[in-house]
């Protein structure tokens, strides 16, 4: 059986330990493991477009452009409902995402390493205010 008090004690001492390093930057298909070509990456866990909800749609729709998988928010929706696009919780990458946000395999993203323990995280660009792939804005 797990001890819980000792398994909170080491993961306190890691995160007191790490320290987090800009390293690089680049497209998320060339440098996040496992990122396929035709994959989104999500906050939260598993789900399907029938259970994702407004925002996180929104994203989905904004990405599906963004990549020129289709061309219209209506072309966007249809694949994304055809199960052609993999849908995969961005942690399962060791990569984090924004509120109902996505990242996409041509998006740049920040390569964060861990100079304690040598392990890397990835994280999207934020696009700043305005028109954004987050909240389901587009």
């Amino acid at each position: 059986m797990v001890d819980i008090d000792k398994a909170n004690q080491e993961a306190l001492s890691r995160l007191l330990s790490a320290q987090p390093v800009l390293v690089d930057m680049g497209l998320a298909v060339d440098v996040v493991p496992g990122m396929g070509e035709k994959m989104l990456m999500h906050a939260g866990p598993p789900i399907t477009w029938e259970r994702m909800s407004g925002p996180m749609r929104g994203a989905v729709i904004a990405a599906c452009l963004y990549e020129g998988w289709a061309s219209t928010p209506e072309e966007a929706q249809e694949l994304a409902a055809s199960g052609e696009i993999a849908f995969d919780p961005c942690h399962h990458h060791n990569a984090v995402g924004p509120m109902a946000g996505v990242t996409s395999p041509h998006m740049p993203v920040f390569v964060i390493e861990n100079k304690d323990r040598g392990n890397r995280s990835y994280c999207s660009m934020n696009e700043g205010l305005g028109k954004v792939m987050r909240m389901g804005a587009v």
